[in-house]
Formats: C-alpha cells, sequence, structure tokens
C-alpha cells in the first residue's frame, strides 16, 4: 500500500482535502480553524490553505464566530448523487406505506465498506421519533440496515465489514465475531435483521434486504422506533411487515421469486 509521504504533492493535498471534508460533516456546530488542524493532524497553516481552497469551491464555508462548516454546493453534489439512485424512487411510496401502517420512521440505506449510508426515510408521526439524516451512516455490523445486507451477502463482505473490529455503540451491542455472524445466520433464516436498542440506546429496529435481478443485495428498508412504542414481543410482526416490503421493492427492480431466494 503506499504511504502517504509516498504519494505525489498533488495527491496528498487531495487525501487531506477530503479529510478536511470528513470532519467537518460530523460537526454539526462548525469547528475553528485551530480544532480542524488537530482533528486532521495537520500544521494550522496547511489547514487553513486547503480551507481556503475548498472555500473558493463552495464546498466549505466559514461563518459566526470564525467556525468552519460544509458549504452548499457539497449539499448540491450528494442531490446528485441521490438523484441518481434510481431505487430512492422506487421505494418511497412503500415506505410511506410502512410508516403509515407501523406509525414509525422507515429508512433505506446502501452499503458503503463498513459502513450503512441512509438514501431515503419516511418520519414517524410521533413527536419522539428516529432523527438519522439522509447521507449520515452507521457501522453495518451495528445497525438493522446493515445487518439486513450483510447477511445475505458473500462470505467476504461480511469480514471486510468485520476487518475494523465489532464498535460497542451501547450497553448491548454484541462485539463477538462468533457471536455476530451466529445473528447474521438468523437473520438471514428468518428473513429480516433485529437491532435491539445496540446502535442507538433506546431504539429498536429491523431491517430486510433489498435485491436485484441477481438476488444480491443492494440496499435495506428499516423500520425503528423507541423502545417504549416497539415492545421485544412486536418485532417479529415488525420485521415480517419490513420483509414484505423488501420483497415487493426487490421485485421493482427485477428480482424473481421463481429463483432461489434468500429472503425466504
Amino acid at each position: 500500500m503506499t504511504t502517504e509521504a509516498a504519494k505525489p504533492a498533488h495527491a496528498r493535498n487531495l487525501v487531506r482535502a477530503f479529510t478536511l471534508l470528513d470532519i467537518l460533516a460530523e460537526a454539526t456546530e462548525g469547528l475553528t480553524l485551530a480544532e480542524v488542524a488537530v482533528a486532521a493532524s495537520l500544521p494550522e497553516a496547511t489547514a487553513h490553505r486547503l480551507l481556503n481552497v475548498l472555500e473558493d469551491l463552495k464546498v466549505v464555508r466559514v461563518g459566526e464566530g470564525n467556525r468552519w462548516r460544509v458549504g452548499r454546493h457539497l449539499l448540491e453534489l450528494g442531490a446528485a448523487y441521490l438523484d441518481s439512485v434510481e431505487i430512492r424512487s422506487e421505494a418511497r411510496d412503500l415506505m410511506a406505506h410502512l410508516t403509515e401502517a407501523t406509525g414509525e420512521t422507515c429508512a433505506l440505506g446502501v452499503l458503503d465498506e463498513d459502513r450503512v449510508v441512509y438514501i431515503e426515510k419516511t418520519d414517524s408521526p410521533h413527536p419522539v421519533r428516529m432523527h438519522s439524516g439522509i447521507g449520515r451512516s452507521n457501522p453495518a455490523v451495528t445497525s438493522s440496515l446493515g445487518r439486513a445486507i450483510l447477511a445475505f451477502s458473500p462470505d467476504w463482505v461480511v469480514e471486510s465489514a468485520m476487518a475494523g473490529g465489532l464498535p460497542r455503540r451501547t450497553d448491548r451491542t454484541v462485539t463477538d465475531e462468533q457471536a455476530l455472524l451466529a445473528e447474521l445466520h438468523r437473520c438471514r433464516e428468518r428473513g429480516y435483521s433485529v437491532d435491539d436498542a445496540e446502535n442507538e440506546p433506546g431504539i429498536r429496529a429491523v431491517g430486510a434486504p433489498v435485491l436485484d435481478y441477481r438476488g444480491r443485495p443492494v440496499a435495506a428498508l428499516s423500520v425503528a422506533g423507541p423502545e417504549q412504542r416497539i415492545p421485544a414481543a412486536h418485532l417479529d410482526e415488525l420485521g415480517r411487515a419490513t420483509a414484505e416490503a423488501a420483497r415487493e421493492l426487490s421485485s421493482r427492480l427485477g428480482y424473481s421469486p421463481h429463483r432461489s431466494d434468500p429472503q425466504r
């Protein structure tokens, strides 16, 4: 693997610039120049030079209190990417129906290496609900969306997702690899995954895979809400409803139930 020091200067700067974007994307309140430099392990002068270039491109901006934040052009680029994902348009009515039927937030996510990225959602009508925004991500191994995809993926995809370890997100998170593999096996057998407040305290969720015409998992649907509204005894019913919606979405993408159905 090529080290950063061995890369040409322009390539190093490009990597550093994307590192700054990643840092600012996670900082909803913005960061000062000093905070950005520390987070990126860069001298302040280098961080400032890169931020100025990114500001010229309108992908970052500096505002009140000299705090740096992501800029509008980054949103435009993200929107262009999301609009190119056909699955979102096919899923919207199914997601709206699932939220209406369950009263809970429904999300659509895709796998990005070891994380799952939210590309669409319909919010629960309740005042207390999930606040995961489009474009945000969670570890695939702890989220219902990620587990639903991993359960139906080849072994190498699962191994890659676990390569960085299993993060302990809550006191219920499965952090043992063999225990997680057993959970993925159960997910495949019943057709849906379960996140029993393992990714976010107090939030239960179920997820089901969305398959393309080749039978490969390309996304997942989830339903999530507070434990108070989703008791453990209700997870099976919720999981079956989510799996049914995922099967319909898979069908719209060309998946044929006459093949060996991994959503059995």
